[in-house]
């Protein structure tokens, strides 16, 4: 690619504090007033924004980000991340009105999740936020935005904020989904078009097309215009992918033992842009992607197991520059 780029990847949307507990069995919770101990607590960043843009620094790939954080300590602590690990942060807008947006990632013993979240300044996020940094998104190779189904206000602004993007800057666009998705047809119709890489889960695609499949979700996508690639991510089954006439399924990586799935989806994204930046084909991105997904849930955190771009390449893949 052109290397006269200043950043390979611009990643905007959600960025949240996460507080890790783990493990916690919801099914016998301490009552009410009462107390229980739990190996650990773990103040960590979280959302697309810090997760996938942590893990591409992490992956060696240039950074930028696009998201709201409070005016306190919280939103201190993200940014402060983020310029640790040299991401970009003049799109960082710096809400005085709300909180830092938080979540409490409650981890079982198997790995699974389950949260509790405050949306804080991510309800004053607007497609405005992105807008005003299109100069910041056109030194960009890919601009992934996330995600559908956490972003209420912005997601009515999805047509106007892709087609700008689009018309603009010369990025490619990817968008990722998380929480409940529920756009309509009609919804999607208008903005998949614009959107190079869709990458949902098996779970957030079959809420959002009511098709059961990754067969069926992708016919369904197809039918809503989405030209680009389609991914259907399938946890420890992998992923379906959907490019250039081609759909197969991706094998996972196996992993011997799962500490925290938190972020999985996340670094999946990352190691997929990672391998297209790159240049690898599809089903080789894909394959990177599932490797960088099954590293990250063998430690607690959505970024802390992430290494190398290297690391994750199998031994008849050679690395390019």
């Amino acid at each position: 690619m052109n290397n006269s780029k200043q950043l390979d990847v611009v990643v905007a949307g959600l960025a949240v504090a996460d507080i890790i507990g783990r493990p916690i069995d919801l099914k016998s919770f301490p009552k009410r007033g009462g107390l229980r101990l739990i190996e650990g607590v773990t103040l960590t960043t979280g959302g697309n924004v810090s997760n996938v843009g942590i893990d591409l620094a992490k992956l060696g790939f240039r950074v930028g980000a696009i998201t709201r954080v409070g005016n306190d300590s919280l939103g201190r602590f993200i940014v402060q991340q983020y310029r640790a690990y040299g991401i970009e942060t003049e799109g960082v807008t710096i809400d005085a009105k709300q909180q830092t947006s938080a979540t409490m990632v409650c981890v079982a013993k198997d790995g699974e999740r389950s949260f509790l979240h405050a949306r804080g300044c991510m309800a004053n996020f607007r497609a405005s936020d992105v807008l005003e940094h299109l100069a910041l998104i056109n030194k960009a190779h890919l601009f992934a935005f996330g995600y559908l189904g956490l972003l209420p206000e912005t997601e009515r602004e999805f047509k106007t904020l892709f087609e700008t993007v689009k018309a603009k800057t010369a990025a490619n666009i990817l968008l990722d989904t998380a929480g409940v998705p529920r756009a309509t047809k009609a919804a999607l119709n208008k903005f998949l078009p614009f959107v190079d890489y869709f990458v949902p889960s098996l779970h957030e695609a079959q809420q959002m097309t009511g098709r059961r499949t990754p067969e069926g979700i992708v016919d369904f996508l197809r039918s809503c215009g989405a030209t680009g690639l389609l991914a259907v991510k399938l946890g420890a089954k992998g992923a379906y992918v959907s490019a250039d006439g081609v759909s197969r399924y991706v094998r996972a990586t196996r992993v011997r033992h799962v500490v925290d799935a938190t972020g999985a989806g996340d670094a999946f994204v990352a190691g997929l842009l990672a391998a297209i930046i790159r240049g690898y084909g599809v089903l080789e991105a894909v394959s990177v992607a599932n490797a960088v997904a099954a590293s990250c849930v063998t430690a607690v955190g959505a970024s802390t197991a992430i290494r190398s771009f290297e690391s994750y390449l199998k031994p008849n893949q050679t690395s390019r520059p």
